[in-house]
């Protein structure tokens, strides 16, 4: 079912917390700014293996990646999301996972000690 668009923070993040799973079947994701999302608000991706969504999902602990393209693992995935004996778990760990790595605090202070590596590398 097709919701309409949804851009502001309030609207995306009921959305979000609102589905049991969300599913994010990209061949190619830099990142997967919609899976960081998703899991910030406490709902586990589903997604292929591959590319930024590596850093994101970990693997049976927030969500399910699935083998690269293959559309039965995907499925295999949603079924195994939707089926948790522990679906409150899986939240909380998707949220933490979040929270631990990509709040906008800990990503600028990684940018800052890379910055910091690269200077003295030039000075050295």
């Amino acid at each position: 079912n097709f919701l309409g668009r949804f851009s502001d923070d309030v609207s995306l993040c009921l959305l979000y917390s609102a589905c049991d799973v969300v599913v994010v079947p990209s061949f190619q994701e830099s990142f997967g700014q919609t899976a960081s999302e998703a899991m910030a608000c406490g709902t586990p991706v589903v997604a292929f293996a591959v590319t930024g969504l590596l850093d994101i999902v970990d693997h049976k602990v927030n969500g399910y990646l699935a083998k690269a393209y293959d559309p039965v693992d995907l499925a295999k995935g949603i079924d195994w999301v939707l089926a948790s004996p522990n679906p409150e778990a899986l939240r909380k760990e998707a949220r933490e996972k979040v929270l631990l790595e990509f709040r906008s605090e800990i990503v600028a202070s990684k940018y800052v000690q890379l910055y910091k590596e690269i200077i003295e590398g030039e000075k050295g």
